[in-house]
């Protein structure tokens, strides 16, 4: 199984491009319990995908090349390092961002973008941007930073706010000439620390739709985006950048 992580970067910050990285996950239990067999393989260097048919030997397997490709054995830190880390470098310094991960359900999602705490190698995606970004803003030097915290679920095509007062509130998606696409009435959280982002999705976390299904037995149920609003203040020029981590 594999989950694709789509990814909006910037090229030296000069032409704006999408990176398709894929991640394949191992076999879980229910699948060797199956006896399942992996027919999926990867050539890293190449960053190609190949895809056997089970019972037909005889044909060749199925070539997908992506931009990137990590396999069962490789860890969500040396993803970050490789895909990630340039883009959420990128925000610190202006620029907007977006990591958004795809797949269907069990396909690891919530593992790569949410991660676990231990192995250390293997915390999400959305934490390691958390310790990016203040890290960067200790490292700073006459710059001012603002940051807050958004997070939202699409489920049966409705918008809920995870961390507003009545998270059964419907909202509404709207458009505005200068803002681009927003959602009015959408909760911001003034942050200061890391661990104050980590409570902020843990929160969010807990009010999303889950369900059981085959493939994961406490599925989300939804789509979800959790944004980081960044603003920059450096002598006397004002910028407002984000940065969405999404999981679909």
């Amino acid at each position: 199984m594999k989950a694709t992580i789509i990814i909006p970067q910037i090229y030296e910050y000069k032409v704006e491009s999408v990176k398709v990285v894929v991640r394949c996950r191992p076999l879980n239990d229910r699948e060797k319990a199956l006896s399942c067999k992996m027919v999926l393989s990867m050539d890293l260097h190449r960053c190609q995908c190949f895809i056997e048919k089970p019972g037909a030997a005889d044909e060749p397997p199925k070539q997908f090349t992506f931009d990137g490709t990590y396999y069962i054995d490789q860890t969500t830190e040396q993803m970050y390092n490789e895909i990630a880390y340039p883009l959420v470098e990128g925000v610190t310094e202006g620029y907007n961002g977006t990591i958004f991960a795809y797949g269907q359900t069990g396909s690891g999602k919530s593992f790569t973008m949410q991660g676990v705490s231990e192995p250390t190698s293997q915390k999400g995606v959305i934490p390691r941007a958390f310790e990016h970004i203040f890290e960067s803003i200790q490292c700073a030097e006459n710059t001012k930073f603002l940051v807050r915290a958004s997070y939202l679920e699409i489920y049966n095509e409705e918008i809920r706010d995870l961390l507003g007062s009545d998270t059964k509130q419907r909202l509404e998606l709207k458009e505005h000439p200068e803002r681009g696409v927003y959602v009015r009435d959408l909760s911001m959280h003034t942050v200061h620390s890391v661990r104050e982002c980590e409570r902020i999705i843990e929160h969010g976390w807990r009010n999303r739709a889950v369900g059981y299904t085959l493939m994961n037995k406490d599925s989300s149920r939804s789509h979800s985006i959790f944004t980081i609003h960044l603003e920059i203040c450096s002598t006397g020029e004002h910028a407002s950048k984000k940065i969405l981590l999404t999981k679909h």
